[in-house]
């Protein structure tokens, strides 16, 4: 599925947990295993320029070490559907500017932390740059006199939709979404309710938040038919926003109709009134349908909790 804009990736990876299950799952080297997630935060700090914003997102997470020591991560996500051939070259010049800011931070530093550089790349097209800085300059001198960087690659569209389901965590589900043609979403969306399970709560509201933003307004049906809306407050608002203008445009148009008989501008009035309430009760039918608490209907609705007893 074709993106060019951030979706709320930077917002999705700014969460330790999202980050763990990316590098548990995506990322096979030993020290991996070490990191204590639970003390990792973000540097406020970003490396794009203002043209770029719109084409990829950097985030900069640092992490100790079970061991004591701390390491950085760098991570950019690119949203282009064109493959830079000189993506190393970039990646290199963030982490050096990094480096520069630190030294600036901390004059007094006599060795630098190491950072492991991500590349997030959630184009259509293959991904074909260079990994390795050395493959983009000419070799005719010895290679000790050429900078060796490579930087690690994460390309959605790389997995096989078996292996993404088998990870059964936020991650998979993610790039199932962004990796899946329209037409074959709805089938495969089922499948994201078991990889969803075991995600806290604020994972779960965050990468539903970011569903909201890629499909745009309307949520499509199917999606909220699929996932709890115990644990979805913004796309439960997001539908009951969808019933309510539904229903409240039923209402009005019945007090049109009955205008003609007692004024337009009656009708109308009319019209709002029993469409607001026609709005409440069938919104409060479909949330008890769902499995809602008395409680909570009523604070969603507005209803009291007797009014939701009689339905």
């Amino acid at each position: 599925m074709k993106q060019v804009h951030d979706y709320g990736y930077k917002d999705l990876f700014s969460h330790p947990q999202i980050l763990q299950e990316l590098l548990l799952s995506c990322v096979n080297e030993p020290w991996v295993q070490y990191l204590d997630f639970s003390r990792a935060c973000t540097i406020d700090k970003s490396f794009i320029t203002p043209a770029k914003k719109k084409l990829e997102s950097d985030l900069i997470w640092r992490i100790p070490l079970t061991t004591g020591v701390e390491i950085y991560l760098y991570i950019l996500m690119e949203f282009q559907s064109t493959v830079d051939h000189f993506m190393a070259l970039r990646i290199l010049r963030y982490i050096l500017e990094f480096y520069a800011s630190l030294l600036k931070q901390e004059p007094t530093l006599k060795t630098l932390p190491p950072v492991f550089p991500i590349l997030l790349y959630n184009g259509e097209a293959r991904w074909t740059a260079p990994e390795q800085l050395a493959e983009l300059i000419d070799n005719r001198i010895h290679l000790d006199f050429i900078p060796q960087f490579r930087y690690f690659k994460i390309a959605e569209n790389e997995f096989e939709r078996h292996q993404l389901l088998a990870l059964k965590n936020l991650i998979g589900a993610l790039f199932l979404v962004e990796t899946t043609t329209p037409d074959e979403l709805a089938g495969v969306f089922k499948q994201l309710g078991t990889l969803l399970e075991q995600e806290q709560p604020e994972v779960y509201r965050a990468f539903l938040s970011w569903l909201n933003t890629f499909f745009s307004k309307p949520v499509p049906d199917w999606v909220t038919e699929q996932l709890d809306t115990k644990e979805a407050p913004t796309m439960l608002a997001t539908t009951l926003n969808k019933w309510k203008q539904e229903l409240v445009q039923q209402g009005v148009q019945q007090g049109l109709q009955q205008g003609l008989q007692q004024g337009l501008q009656q009708g109308i009035f009319k019209g709002k009134l029993e469409g607001k309430l026609e709005g409440k009760l069938e919104t409060a039918k479909k949330l008890k349908e769902k499995g809602l608490s008395l409680q909570e209907i009523a604070e969603v609705t507005g209803l009291s909790i007797e009014e939701v007893q009689k339905l």
